[in-house]
């Protein structure tokens, strides 16, 4: 499985809106001069995370960017949905059927490698569903 590098960088933004006090937005330059990455490209990952509803974004003069909700009600699994999207990241050709003869056996083999795959990515997504992020900073 390969994630985005993206993703990193969406939970260190996040961290930095939680560390922001009270209700101040965050400009998008500032954030980009703290993770060292140009702003054009952190505006592209603070999209995501405005559609994903784990950011909200202010265009007004005192505008910017802050935490949809409090840092404790926000998930791992909130961030990698924002970045990674809900798609399944398991996609097999079946190329079992180019091995055994018989299409019992072929298909067989393909069911357990997806049974298996399926259900390694499932608990993935368990885990960063059972995991607050507010839990980094601890």
């Amino acid at each position: 499985m390969k994630m985005k590098r993206s993703l990193e960088e969406a939970v260190c933004i996040l961290l930095i809106l939680a560390k922001e006090e009270g209700d101040n937005s965050v400009k998008s330059y500032r954030i980009s001069e703290r993770l060292g990455v140009s702003d054009s490209y952190l505006k592209k990952i603070l999209r995501k995370l405005v559609l994903g509803g784990v950011v909200t974004s202010s265009s007004s003069k005192g505008g910017g960017f802050r935490l949809a909700k409090p840092i404790d009600n926000i998930f791992m699994i909130d961030v990698y949905y924002a970045i990674e999207g809900k798609n399944s990241c398991v996609q097999l050709r079946n190329l079992a059927e180019h091995i055994f003869s018989s299409s019992n056996e072929s298909k067989k083999v393909a069911d357990n490698i997806s049974g298996l795959f399926n259900e390694s990515e499932q608990s993935f997504l368990n885990k960063l569903a059972d995991y607050p992020l507010v839990k980094l900073m601890q």
